[in-house]
């Protein structure tokens, strides 16, 4: 039986903080309720680097990345990385890397999703209202079907009061992924 030692939360201002730089991945087979299972891990993890409601409103968009990598992927495993580094998060969901199956329909690649479900899961990540808002959303299909979502996050000092409302992207950005189809 593993015991786990308490962690003590450094605020974001602390000295000792600024130097910390961690990465955690956790790599799981696409079935049913994975995407559920990354999510709750990914919570876990941040609760005990952030604390606060960071880790609630990221394990939220770590659960809509996978069900869109789960859903419109084809490996057999995915893959969630969540990197926390001066005061941020980012965290990339993917099948990237990956067997993936054979081509179907005589060995042409997977079409990808339609751009309004692209569309749409940007703005759901780029969140509103209260929710800390997200930033740098992408999200890209290669030409072998692998998909990849990733996002960035601002970590709230604890106690610090939620962002104002701001409106979410009209359109993902595709910008940074040369030779990618999204």
């Amino acid at each position: 039986m593993a015991k786990l030692a308490a962690s003590s939360r450094l605020s974001l201002s602390d000295p000792k903080r600024s130097a910390l730089d961690v990465s955690w991945t956790c790599s799981l087979y696409r079935a049913p309720g994975s995407d559920a299972l990354a999510a709750r891990m990914s919570r876990a993890a941040l609760e005990i680097l952030a604390g606060g409601t960071a880790g609630a409103r990221i394990s939220q968009a770590v659960l809509m990345a996978c069900d869109y990598v789960v859903t419109h992927g084809q490996a057999r495993r995915f893959r969630v990385t969540l990197g926390v580094e001066d005061g941020h998060c980012s965290v990339c969901v993917t099948d990237t890397g990956y067997d993936q199956p054979p081509a179907r329909n005589g060995g042409a690649p997977p079409e990808p999703p339609s751009p309004f479900e692209t569309t749409r899961l940007c703005r759901r990540l780029a969140g509103s209202g209260d929710e800390e808002p997200l930033d740098g959303v992408q999200v890209h299909h290669t030409a072998d079907g692998a998909v990849l979502v990733r996002f960035r996050a601002r970590l709230p000092e604890p106690g610090e009061p939620p962002p104002a409302h701001r409106p979410p992207p009209d359109v993902p950005d595709h910008s940074r992924s040369p030779g990618t189809r999204g």
